[in-house]
């Protein structure tokens, strides 16, 4: 599974989330999410990936729990900023840095009933770093460009282009400072859980520097709001890791 690390997330794009995580981290009334999970990769120097498990979430632990068993029967734990590969013997087996944000995710963003404009609105006239720059009515939706607040913002965060269909959010274009593309975002096939909007479709491509592109289609089915068991799962405690284990 192609996983966002240090090494292939553009760092401007990840100080946006760092500064944004204040705004989205308001929570509303659901918590959990749970849905079988397939993502397909096309990396850019021509391999395939496929990856495929269930995917357990909690707003309130904030940690991204991956059952996969395919390509092969793994555990992989999302934390702070660390992905644990977890194996059927319950040893850590590896870990990643990784900027894979959980506040930034598709399920958080629903579950918070901020996907609709990805938590770039301020809440509670909070100050932010990006404010509406120009709306755009289409046959198709809304295109709502995003721009920086202040001045000082404007030397880290390029814009950002959003497409609304019928108050979803269906598309983003990120940019550079430079006005380059930087990535892409489609959600695409929404369903409605317990009044919960949620895309099962999410597609997202990252440009590097070198104009090399990464795809990712993530494809969710049987999505859960609000399970009141599995509670071990959501709470997902990370055990030792291999190495340390052989010393006892």
């Amino acid at each position: 599974m192609y996983i966002i690390t240090f090494e292939n997330l553009n760092l401007r794009a990840f100080l946006f989330l760092v500064f944004l995580l204040p705004s989205v981290a308001l929570g509303q009334q659901f918590y959990r999410f749970r849905a079988d999970v397939s993502i397909k990769d096309k990396l850019s120097n021509g391999t395939y990936r496929l990856t495929m498990g269930k995917i357990y979430y909690d707003k309130i632990y904030k940690k991204i729990v991956y059952k996969l068993i395919f390509p092969k029967k793994e555990t992989m734990v999302v934390q702070d900023t660390t992905m644990f590969s977890i194996n059927d013997k319950n040893l850590v087996i590896g870990t990643t840095r990784t900027f894979l944000i959980p506040e930034f995710t598709a399920f958080h963003l629903a579950l918070t009933g901020q996907l609709s404009d990805y938590g770039l609105k301020p809440k509670n006239n909070e100050k932010s770093i990006y404010k509406i720059g120009k709306v755009e009515k289409t046959s198709n939706g809304v295109i709502t460009t995003w721009v920086p607040s202040e001045d000082q913002y404007k030397k880290v965060f390029g814009n950002i282009r959003m497409q609304t269909i019928n108050k979803r959010l269906d598309a983003m274009v990120f940019y550079s400072t430079k006005g380059a593309v930087v990535s892409q975002q489609y959600f695409k096939k929404y369903v409605n859980v317990k009044g919960v909007e949620f895309p099962t479709e999410v597609t997202m491509v990252s440009i590097s520097e070198k104009g090399e592109k990464n795809i990712q289609l993530t494809t969710y089915k049987n999505v859960v709001i609000d399970q009141n068991n599995e509670d071990e799962i959501y709470r997902y405690k990370v055990p030792i890791s291999r190495s340390a284990a052989s010393k006892k």
